[in-house]
């Protein structure tokens, strides 16, 4: 249950990034101080008539398992569009600073009985207005925000006006594209093109491909571990990373890369149509592979390259690649979002 110490009510409504959100009150509890907010999901409709249950994690739950990665990765873009997360970094509020490193949330499904407790506390206090009785319950979504560790208690008066400012930081949502193409392993030609259609622009638009090479992820990951020199730190991780590296490429493949650029600077993804077509293998390990290019990194064609790690080949693989170009990322810049006491206004 929510039982805070104190709380101090906000109850003013803000658009962040393009979604408005509720700010409910900012608590101090016996081990931490938080930031609540809430906000309504988007309602997306899913076609689930063809889905059939999967007891692969819980034999006591209806899961829905996807008969293809390209279907899981897809349906996971649309539950991003709908569980929006909001990383807010930082409140000024009467000349204090809070700084946030953590956040939790959740919908209010019949599985997530915390929410509801969490929902009943804000209702008792007089913070959920019939503006929300239409909203379905499962496309509501209230968020804690935990102020930084060691950081001194908030103390507000109630008697001064409650200005607050807020810090967003800048975020990323994806967006699918699904254009297929071929191409021979190696260095390509200057002006190779891939030509596809942009929702976010609405136009047709290009990235040049600049090569596809292969990546021992094993031999470039045990040297960077070997460079540590504290012993015990050094085998913890080789013993971590040798495990999680396997459910990303199997010991006797390397992992494709593929080098690109765009006049636009657009960040994608690629994989290999095989694997988008593939059914998913579920497992208990996960890692992720990434590459950072260097800011002056110019490419044949120009521009500033980006690599994307797809998924392995063999070790001595020197043919055509059948790729897909599947989604495309659009950045959301870092806002300020300054609120007074006419954010209050504001609707659903």
């Amino acid at each position: 249950m929510l039982l805070p110490k104190e709380e101090y009510i906000i109850n003013r409504w803000v658009n962040i990034q393009g979604t408005n959100v509720l700010l409910l009150s900012f608590t101090v509890e016996e081990d931490k101080s938080c930031l609540w907010v809430m906000h309504k999901d988007e309602e997306i409709y899913v076609d689930h008539a063809n889905d059939e249950p999967s007891n692969e994690f819980n034999d006591d739950l209806w899961e829905y398992r996807p008969k293809t990665n390209r279907e899981k990765f897809l349906r996971a873009i649309e539950q991003s569009k709908r569980y929006k997360h909001i990383n807010i970094r930082e409140m000024e509020i009467q000349g204090h600073t809070v700084n946030f490193d953590t956040s939790s949330g959740g919908a209010l499904n019949e599985r997530n009985i915390k929410a509801w407790m969490q929902l009943q506390h804000f209702a008792e206090k007089g913070l959920i207005s019939s503006d929300w009785d239409e909203v379905d319950v499962e496309n509501i979504f209230i968020t804690r925000y935990e102020q930084v560790e060691g950081q001194a208690p908030l103390s507000i008066d109630n008697e001064k006006e409650l200005s607050i400012t807020l810090h967003i930081d800048k975020d990323f949502k994806q967006i699918p594209i699904q254009t297929s193409f071929k191409l021979r392993f190696g260095r390509q030609n200057k002006g190779t093109k891939v030509i596809y259609y942009d929702p976010v622009l609405g136009r047709e638009n290009y990235v040049f491909i600049d090569e596809i090479y292969s990546y021992d992820v094993y031999e470039d990951t045990l040297k960077k571990i070997e460079q540590i020199e504290d012993i015990q730190t050094r085998e913890e991780l080789l013993k971590n990373y040798e495990k999680a590296l396997e459910s990303v490429c199997p010991r006797d493949k390397y992992l494709a890369v593929i080098k690109y650029e765009t006049a636009d600077d657009i960040q994608f993804s690629f994989m290999m149509k095989d694997y988008l077509e593939a059914e998913p293998v579920y497992n208990n390990s996960s890692s992720s592979i990434a590459f950072v290019c260097k800011s002056d990194e110019i490419g044949i064609n120009g521009n500033r390259v980006r690599e994307c790690v797809m998924q392995p080949i063999d070790k001595n693989f020197n043919g055509e690649l059948e790729i897909e170009l599947f989604s495309r990322y659009v950045q959301l810049p870092e806002e300020t979002v300054y609120v007074n006491k006419d954010c209050c206004n504001s609707s659903l």
